[in-house]
């Protein structure tokens, strides 16, 4: 049990730690940042216990525009953030976008390489090591 309970701990601070690494990098206030996967996992539309939950409440809280994007759990996340900005695509996402936070592993998130560099400041912060780090992007990447 004293394993689980510290597996645990480690995934639901994982959010924070996220933000905190993305608050060592920029100030969002004011900026537009991306939030590239909404669903709990990948292959599913459900957002219970989706990390993304307490991700945008963070960055609301640090007055950004928060723009997510899901291939399949949008419409879900739209129900519980109505106000939040949806993109069609992930590339619509990041365009213009300060910084990026990765918080689902779906495999079109490895292959956005090129539009990183729409971004008006390169910050990725990938909870889910997805991205490929490269040159000119300020990349963080951690998992749980």
């Amino acid at each position: 049990p004293a394993l689980l309970d510290a597996a645990v701990a480690v995934n639901d601070g994982q959010p924070e730690r996220m933000l905190e690494l993305l608050d060592s990098h920029v100030d969002v206030a004011g900026d537009r940042v991306a939030v590239l996967g909404l669903a709990f996992k990948p292959g599913t539309d459900d957002i219970r216990n989706s990390r993304a939950i307490p991700i945008i409440e963070g960055l609301r809280e640090r007055g950004a525009e928060v723009v997510g994007y899901d291939p399949v759990a949008t419409e879900n996340m739209r129900e519980r953030f109505p106000d939040v900005a949806y993109a069609d695509a992930a590339p619509d996402a990041l365009d213009g976008a300060s910084a990026a936070l990765v918080v689902t592993d779906w495999d079109e998130f490895a292959a956005l390489d090129d539009a990183f560099d729409a971004m008006a400041e390169p910050v990725v912060i990938d909870g889910r090591r997805v991205i490929e780090r490269r040159e000119g992007l300020t990349y963080e990447g951690l998992t749980w």
